[in-house]
């Protein structure tokens, strides 16, 4: 599946929602960077300020005719050999970020395992 970006009401945000594009208030003054996963902190905020929406990424459904909500269900596992695979061209990708702080750590994360999956999918067939 792959990613899409959508703008909803900031209201309707959920914890765990990751930003798609910088959240600013009104002056332009940036709140939240993009790419972060939203906590509750990152809620008030845009309560605070008075966000009126917000961009996310969501996961596009199988088919532009399937109008049912995205899977909850766990992706399946990746096997080792694909992870490492993926792991090694991401270190290269992410060689001047900082792996330490805790939102590039799970892009990290997210885009290693995204990989993963494709390379295991791509031997598969």
């Amino acid at each position: 599946m792959i990613d899409m970006k959508r703008t909803i009401p900031a209201d309707q945000a959920d914890a765990g929602s990751v930003l798609a594009e910088d959240v600013r208030d009104r002056s332009g003054r940036l709140l939240l960077s993009a790419g972060i996963p939203l906590k509750d902190k990152h809620l008030r905020v845009l309560k605070t300020w008075g966000v009126a929406q917000v961009a996310i990424w969501q996961e596009a459904p199988a088919s532009a005719t399937d109008n049912s909500q995205p899977s909850r269900e766990p992706p399946p596992p990746v096997d080792e050999k694909a992870y490492q695979q993926a792991e090694a061209v991401m270190l290269n990708a992410f060689r001047h970020c900082d792996l330490r702080q805790s939102v590039m750590h799970t892009l990290f994360d997210l885009a290693t395992r995204r990989l993963a999956s494709a390379i295991q999918l791509k031997s598969q067939s």
